[in-house]
């Protein structure tokens, strides 16, 4: 989900987002670890959004699916090292980590016959983590 944590101007998305692949190579990239994380995350997310219509003319679609925290073992990983992740979960409403189980079902909606209208898009799949990050958060808001 870290690429919806980005803020680009359009002239630097736009980079990222048509840049033949041996171009990006040259783009500035953040020195900050989480930065470039959230930018190489972006940097999917629209590089599918502006390859969809080439690949809508060939009948194929294409998407990107953002999860959240899921429990794998990196997540279990990271939450024992630190309770804000933990904190978050809980503030957003959902409480609890999402399983791999609720990543594939979405996969498969995605990928399945019930989904032909969607492409070129992103899946955000985090129990609603994204959206209390951004307006409630008081890491991100302030409060």
């Amino acid at each position: 989900m870290a690429g919806h944590y980005a803020s680009l101007d359009p002239a630097r998305e736009r980079t990222l987002a048509t840049a033949p692949i041996e171009e990006l190579r040259s783009v500035e990239a953040p020195d900050d670890r989480t930065a470039a994380y959230i930018l190489a995350k972006r940097a999917n997310q629209v590089r599918v959004q502006a390859a969809a219509p080439a690949w809508n003319r060939l009948g194929a679609r294409i998407n990107t699916v953002s999860p959240g925290v899921i429990a794998t073992a990196m997540a279990k990983a990271e939450a024992s090292s630190g309770a804000r992740m933990m904190g978050m979960l809980d503030a957003c409403g959902i409480g609890r980590a999402g399983t791999p189980g609720e990543v594939a079902e979405a996969v498969a909606f995605l990928t399945g016959p019930s989904s032909l209208y969607i492409t070129g898009t992103d899946l955000l799949i985090d129990g609603g983590q994204a959206a209390w990050l951004r307006w409630h958060s008081p890491y991100v808001t302030g409060r």
